[in-house]
């Protein structure tokens, strides 16, 4: 199953494969339509991530619950309204971005630290790597810009490309930003690797041990890049762009290798699944779609209603229900040996004779 949410405030959960909305939530208002969604993180006793965090329009922060859609914490952003970016760190911490740059880090619905990281952001994403967090950022005439969130330092920042022939400068306006993973900075990932897109209609590779300038830029399409998701096994990346076009990128050259059919308006939100095996692709015109990652085919495709703006994977069930349910067995197991030991023991226990036994 996937979730997606929308420019309404709406919530839904849906059956891929049963082609259908399970069920949705939320409240459907002008401001509160969902900028950015992100899993919290696991509070299952397996693992499973059962809430979401989104952030609305109107500058509010809701965590719900996947199974029943309950608010359980609610919190509001600064008064820079516009959020380009939200994930969550270790420690049970929610970081969120708004346009004007002003970055705040939540921990249990109260605000434990803020800063600033620009002016005119358009996208903040956060590093997967769990020994060290980092954020980047980026935006109009905002270059790359890569902070550790633990000390509020800018640890690296990109240069422009150099000038085009007739010594012009290249415009800067990144629109999506993925972190690939690994980097090349070994166990501790203290050198990123950032893929960045742009409304420009160019992916860049950034290798912040290497270069402060892009490893390569390329131009997949005459069309603003409006999302990119980078592969779990770091060689590829996928983008999509205002038109919908949805491509598979070497990052070894910069060279597409493959495509993404189907798409029929500007691709608002690209995801992988844990395992690698599926990718899940929202647009404008209000489809939500699943892909088998190696052959690049249509699985499913629901129609939603609305206009999603994100979309997230769940994990699947079967295998922790599996495991809870042999869980369950064991310990059932257990409790009966206990029982047969302690009945044996009790049957073994000599009895107190009686008067007349203790008279003969």
């Amino acid at each position: 199953r996937v979730v997606t949410a929308d420019d309404t405030g709406l919530i839904k959960v849906v059956d891929v494969a049963a082609k259908k909305i399970a069920f949705k939530f939320g409240k459907q208002a002008m401001g509160n339509g969902i900028e950015h969604m992100c899993w919290a993180p696991p509070t299952d006793w397996c693992g499973r991530q059962t809430h979401v965090y989104s952030v609305l329009r109107n500058g509010s922060v809701e965590c719900r619950s996947v199974a029943t859609g309950s608010v359980v914490k609610n919190f509001t952003l600064s008064s820079d309204k516009g959020s380009v970016g939200l994930g969550c760190l270790g420690g049970g911490r929610v970081i969120t971005c708004t346009r004007k740059g002003q970055v705040q880090i939540f921990n249990d619905g109260k605000e434990v630290d803020k800063f600033r990281v620009g002016e005119k952001l358009s996208a903040m994403s956060v590093s997967n790597h769990q020994q060290k967090r980092y954020i980047a950022t980026g935006g109009d005439e905002e270059l790359l810009k890569i902070w550790d969130p633990e000390t509020r330092k800018q640890t690296f920042k990109a240069r422009n490309v150099k000038n085009c022939k007739l010594d012009l400068r290249h415009p800067v306006h990144i629109l999506s930003i993925a972190f690939v993973p690994g980097g090349s900075g070994g166990e501790e990932g203290d050198s990123p690797v950032v893929v960045t897109g742009t409304a420009h209609h160019q992916v860049r590779l950034y290798d912040t041990k290497a270069q402060k300038r892009p490893v390569w830029s390329v131009k997949p399409g005459e069309n603003a890049i409006t999302s990119v998701v980078a592969m779990a096994d770091g060689k590829t990346v996928i983008v999509g762009d205002g038109a919908g076009e949805t491509k598979e990128i070497d990052l070894r050259n910069g060279q597409a290798v493959g495509k993404f059919k189907g798409v029929g308006g500007a691709v608002t939100c690209l995801r992988v699944d844990a395992s690698g095996s599926f990718v899940g692709s929202t647009s404008l015109d209000r489809f939500v779609r699943v892909y088998e990652r190696k052959t690049r085919q249509l699985v499913q495709k629901v129609y939603l209603k609305q206009r999603a703006t994100s979309l997230l994977f769940e994990t699947p069930k079967v295998a922790d229900e599996e495991q809870r349910d042999e869980d369950e067995d064991n310990e059932n197991e257990v409790w009966d040996i206990l029982e047969g030991k302690k009945n044996d023991s009790s049957s073994k226990k000599r009895k107190r004779p009686s008067a007349d036994e203790a008279q003969s």
